[in-house]
């Protein structure tokens, strides 16, 4: 089954956990000033009287920001911030930003609202499992899901996750939690918002629709395949995510309530539940790795939102092991980044997108995948989140490094560490490196040796920014 091999292709660090049987999630244990004995699902204010200035958008309603993974955020050139926000565990997706505060995730199982001027921190929440969705913030509310990668088996079919799972609403303000849902899998994937409904895949197979003001369920839908961490993106009627046993991306309808559509994808062979489509123009761009365990095939597909209909694909080249690899991790591809996909930005009709195991960067025209450039032949390190697009460059972070290309060659202008790098990094690596996010003269991203930082960076102190 695609999920089984999967989950044996895990992290090493996964495959250690599960060897031992799924355990209770320790706790959360929030970084910064938090009152000593703050309990699981309350809030730990540390400066309720900062003021956040009008930076980000007005509100935050789906991963990215929007469809496209390219919002146009306020800021303008004012003054550049420069601070670090070190919290107790890996930073997945990179931060929602609004009204000048960020709001963030964790592995450690907190959520934090910090101050985009200064960082400092105005609130934590302490949630019952680990946090890898990137939090939406929409109304003055905070929405975001809970759960672990550990991959369960429970009357003969496969679950992702593993102790609590559940869908959360904050206080924007305060982070006092506003209602909480429990889900049968893991509600990984960054949910989405629209109407007054917060809607998630989760790794049991289901979607569920739920009432934005109380929590409630509205409706429930089987959806036949596992969501790891592929967000729904919501075009018109439909909501558009990936999953696997079978590897498919699938189609929600929003009116009927049922799957819409199914595309199946019987050559690929990893990641189609991890990377969460970028949608323009009524069209899905997603990345799918085909073909054997020693050499994939990396391809780039276009699909057609309203029906599922495949558009276009583009291969983008094929993964291989090398010698020295195949003998230090006995085969193992996925350890070199061969399981994660790179996930897209679209901004003026191209689609920027990286790929984890050929470590590059492209950028492909939108309309039929014919390419504009690619960037150099091979990166110092694998591109698996989206990159941003402001001010004429591309910043792409992944592997402890951020890159700045020109936007109109692929050129790298430069790129700064933001941890270190080692041959027994991909053990230990998070599931992806956040992606950066441009704020006027600032950018945001994950940093730190196992991405557990938050860093906002000035544009200036960039090569080539």
């Amino acid at each position: 089954a695609a999920l089984a091999l999967a989950a044996a292709t895990d992290h090493v660090l996964l495959a250690r956990h599960a060897a031992s049987g799924p355990a209770a999630f320790p706790g959360p244990d929030c970084a910064g000033p938090a009152p000593a004995g703050t309990a699981a699902g309350e809030a730990a204010p540390s400066s309720p009287g900062t003021t956040p200035s009008a930076v980000g958008l007005a509100e935050w309603p789906t991963f990215g920001g929007d469809t496209s993974h390219a919002p146009v955020l306020l800021g303008g050139a004012g003054p550049a911030a420069s601070w670090a926000f070190r919290t107790n565990g890996s930073i997945v997706t990179g931060p929602a930003v609004v009204d000048g505060v960020a709001y963030f995730g964790s592995m450690d199982g907190c959520v934090y609202a910090v101050e985009v001027a200064t960082g400092a921190l105005l609130w934590s929440f302490a949630a019952d499992n680990q946090v890898m969705s990137q939090p939406l913030v929409v109304d003055g509310r905070v929405f975001f899901g809970t759960g672990d990668k550990i991959v369960r088996t429970t009357g003969g079919a496969s679950i992702r996750g593993t102790g609590q799972s559940a869908l959360y609403a904050l206080d924007a303000r305060t982070g006092k939690q506003l209602w909480m849902y429990p889900t049968a899998g893991a509600s990984m994937p960054t949910p989405a918002y629209a109407g007054g409904v917060v809607y998630e895949a989760d790794g049991a197979r289901n979607f569920y629709a739920l009432s934005a003001d109380t929590g409630a369920l509205l409706w429930k839908a089987s959806t036949g395949v596992v969501d790891s961490m592929s967000s729904p993106a919501i075009s018109g009627d439909i909501a558009v995510f990936g999953g696997a046993d079978p590897f498919a991306l699938v189609g929600v309808s929003l009116t009927t309530h049922n799957v819409a559509w199914t595309l199946p994808l019987p050559q690929a062979q990893a990641g189609v539940d991890d990377g969460s489509a970028a949608v323009a123009d009524g069209v899905a761009f997603v990345q799918v790795p085909e073909g054997g365990r020693f050499a994939r095939r990396v391809v780039e597909m276009a699909v057609e939102t309203e029906g599922g209909h495949l558009l276009w694909r583009r291969t983008l080249g094929t993964d291989r092991l090398d010698e020295l690899q195949r003998a230090l991790w006995h085969g193992d591809m996925d350890a070199f980044g061969g399981e994660e996909v790179g996930i897209a930005t679209v901004e003026a009709g191209v689609v920027y997108v990286g790929s984890p195991g050929l470590r590059g960067l492209w950028a492909l025209r939108a309309s039929d995948g014919s390419p504009v450039w690619r960037g150099p032949a091979r990166l110092a390190a694998g591109i698996r989140t989206a990159p941003a697009v402001a001010g004429g460059r591309v910043y792409a972070a992944g592997d402890s490094r951020l890159f700045v290309l020109q936007e109109a060659t692929g050129r790298v202008l430069g790129s700064v560490p933001l941890g270190r790098w080692s041959l027994t990094a991909p053990l230990m690596e998070p599931c992806t490196t956040p992606s950066p996010l441009v704020l006027g003269s600032t950018v945001l991203v994950g940093a730190g040796d196992e991405a557990d930082t938050l860093r906002a960076i000035p544009v200036a102190a960039l090569a080539g920014g």
